[in-house]
């Protein structure tokens, strides 16, 4: 069986990490260095270059050596940071097939998928380097703020590096399990997540051994990045004024200048001055290069760059407002991410939290860290529920009190590896009578979201009415059926929404959330209670000799369906705890309709065409009938990577679609996965 590792695919570098005996360590390359640059080189020779190899290349061949991908994997081409790459980028980027965005380079064509999976393969064989043994698994950290198509697009580059995802694991969350908070009194902590490419910001409230994620939020095209790109759009005003030269016409010029920028970065983070030699970007009449200089000190990048450090801290804001909190309830603040090292940020991170932030483990390997944990969890798991004896069916009362017991048991000891799926809480039967259950702390409460927080205001066509599952899930927003109006038929969807006229204002639900146990103070008795009164719907596996942390983690955007009238019917929304699935009974729109499309969204608004259009599925052959007599059954599917899956199931007859969602921006059928990896055996890396 081979090792299981943690890794971190950043846009600007890449970590990869181990944990042995409960302590994560970050692998070093052989030359010492614990980054690897997320730069992937093809070089003339057929041989693809990864990492500082690659990054060096950026310069003499800027057209084939291919950078900040992880903003792109997983979106459609006509998206506007696609359209935006095009423009600053040197590579050469087309449209493909589901509007995937490919690259160009030595006149063949990849997938975004494919060049994460060079990443991945260079993190992998750094890894068996230095711990002499075949690594085949791994847990893959992405924003928490990634929709549907990109973490499907980043397990896709998993697979094509050879790797068995374990989970696909949001990277605020990794890091606060790295920074070791199982233990302890509880606390509700904010992890600011500050990358190369993307922005995170996740609330935790964290319990004994219950990690739970309140809410989190970002922005998938907000980093480190933009700032080098303020510091060359200073240097290109310098050369235009003093040479009158434009040096983003020239692909090699454009590349020196981000290379330049974003050493200018780093040096200004340590002192109040710096400047970069710019001797090889314009040529004289001769042809020989003109001698430039270019200085910039600390106060004028923080003017230019406030901006974007406002962006990161609004979002705080609206984070913190959505859950029903202030700062005041914020404990700690974790600093995550290179571009946090700028002193500008951890400034403004203070001041509109009023309390200091913490760095104590090391902003750029504290993510791959706590992947470390997650898989070495998960792969003593595997192995564990290899060798256990047959399932064991308790009740719902009998599995909260033995998870109320383990979870007692294991309140004190050290924090070690970190389980990671909730519904796989388990509690060990004996013969013997159940003891009394150890008494549990009082629980924190969990802060509820006000009506309307998460979600954009509702149209005015919009008819109010009563919550539905406010005593499941107190913290959803109830959905709301259509007016008359509202709900007129729309052509192609013939999905009518609950409560439609002529159609009674009625529908079936069903939500299920996992359970979230609250951590205890007390040790567990030395058994667990026996187990009693089966009930044929609930089952569960033994427990290990002992437990670890539990994870509850939630899903960041909204989900929902097309309705008529080109509005959404949410099933799920933002902050929701994953895994979970919902299923939402709707009816035809049309008299004698035979067949409707589930178009299936992810965002905030009402209105269908302002939110992400995830793909659709279609179910046929349904019965002609009049209009709202036929029930489509609509499931959302929510596994804990938190990738969705759809089904569409016909009341009547028991027919169903089962779809993973036909995504737009990825490649997801076996013909294009078979491609990809043979082009991936055509290449060696190093």
């Amino acid at each position: 069986m081979g090792v299981g590792v943690g890794i971190d695919l950043g846009t600007t570098n890449t970590v990869v990490a181990v944990a042995r005996d409960g302590q994560p360590v970050t692998l070093a390359d052989e030359g010492g260095r614990r980054l690897i640059p997320s730069f992937v080189s093809f070089h003339p020779s057929g041989r693809v270059l990864v990492g500082e190899a690659a990054k060096e290349r950026r310069v003499v061949d800027p057209e084939n050596t291919i950078s900040s991908i992880k903003r792109l994997i997983g979106r459609t081409y006509a998206s506007d940071e696609v359209q935006r790459a095009l423009r600053a980028m040197p590579f050469e980027l087309v449209e493909g097939d589901k509007q995937a965005v490919r690259v160009v380079a030595r006149g063949e064509i990849y997938t975004l998928p494919e060049i994460s999976a060079f990443v991945l393969r260079r993190a992998k064989a750094v890894a068996e380097a230095a711990l002499g043994e075949v690594v085949d698994k791994a847990v893959i950290t992405v924003p928490a703020n990634f929709n549907d198509p990109q973490r499907a697009a980043t397990k896709l580059a998993g697979k094509l590096a050879g790797l068995e995802v374990l989970r696909i694991l949001n990277e605020p969350t990794a890091a606060a399990l790295a920074y070791g908070q199982a233990a302890g009194t509880p606390e509700r902590v904010a992890v600011y997540d500050l990358g190369g490419g993307t922005f995170d910001v996740t609330l935790l409230d964290l319990s004994g051994s219950v990690f739970e994620v309140l809410a989190t939020g970002g922005d998938t095209s907000l980093g480190g990045d933009d700032v080098d790109h303020v510091i060359v759009t200073e240097m290109t005003s310098f050369f235009l004024q003093r040479f009158r030269f434009d040096p983003r016409v020239d692909p090699v010029a454009r590349a020196s200048l981000r290379a330049r920028a974003e050493r200018l970065k780093h040096a200004l983070s340590e002192r109040e001055e710096s400047s970069v030699e710019m001797n090889d970007i314009v040529r004289g009449d001769g042809g020989a290069f003109l001698p430039a200089t270019f200085s910039m000190d600390r106060k004028r990048l923080e003017e230019l760059t406030k901006p974007l450090i406002d962006r990161t801290i609004e979002t705080c804001r609206f984070s913190i407002e959505t859950i029903g909190l202030t700062c005041a309830d914020i404990d700690r603040v974790l600093l995550v991410g290179g571009a946090t090292r700028m002193p500008m940020v951890a400034r403004q991170v203070e001041e509109y939290f009023k309390r200091p932030t913490s760095t104590r483990v090391n902003p750029d390997e504290v993510v791959a860290m706590g992947a470390a944990l997650q898989a070495a969890a998960l792969t003593k798991g595997h192995s564990r529920r290899a060798a256990q004896p047959p399932t064991v069916k308790i009740s719902r009362a009998d599995r909260e009190a033995a998870v109320a017991a383990v979870m007692g048991a294991d309140a004190a000891a050290p924090f070690g590896a970190v389980a990671a799926v909730v519904h796989e809480v388990v509690a060990e039967a004996v013969d013997a009578s159940p003891p009394a259950a150890p008494p549990k702390a009082p629980p924190r409460p969990r802060p509820v979201a006000a009506t309307g927080a998460v979600a954009h205001a509702p149209p005015e066509e919009l008819e109010e009415v009563e919550p539905d599952f406010e005593d499941l899930l107190p913290e959803l927003i109830p959905d709301e059926p259509l007016s008359q109006e509202a709900a007129a038929p729309r052509p192609g969807t013939g999905l009518a929404p609950p409560g439609s006229p002529p159609v009674p204002a009625s529908f079936d639900a069903e939500l299920h959330v996992p359970e979230r146990p609250q951590a205890v103070s007390p040790p567990a008795p030395a058994v667990a209670p026996a187990l009693s009164s089966p009930d044929p719907g609930v089952a569960v596996q033994p427990p290990p000799a002992r437990s670890v942390p539990l994870l509850v983690d939630v899903t960041p955007i909204s989900l929902g369906v097309e309705v008529a009238g080109g509005y959404c019917d949410f099933l799920i929304r933002a902050n929701t705890p994953v895994p979970c699935d919902r299923k939402r009974v709707f009816r035809t729109a049309s008299d004698g309709q035979t067949a409707v499309v589930v178009r299936v969204v992810q965002g905030e608004s009402e209105k269908f065409s302002e939110n992400t259009y995830l793909g659709d599925l279609e179910l046929t052959d349904l019965p002609p009938a009049p209009r709202g007599e036929v029930e489509i059954a609509v499931t959302f599917e929510i596994d804990a990577d938190g990738i969705l899956n759809v089904r569409a199931t016909d009341q009547a007859s028991g027919r169903e679609t089962l779809a993973r969602i036909n995504l737009l921006g990825a490649q997801s059928d076996a013909s294009d996965v078979a491609a990809m990896l043979a082009r991936q055996r055509r290449h060696d890396v190093a």
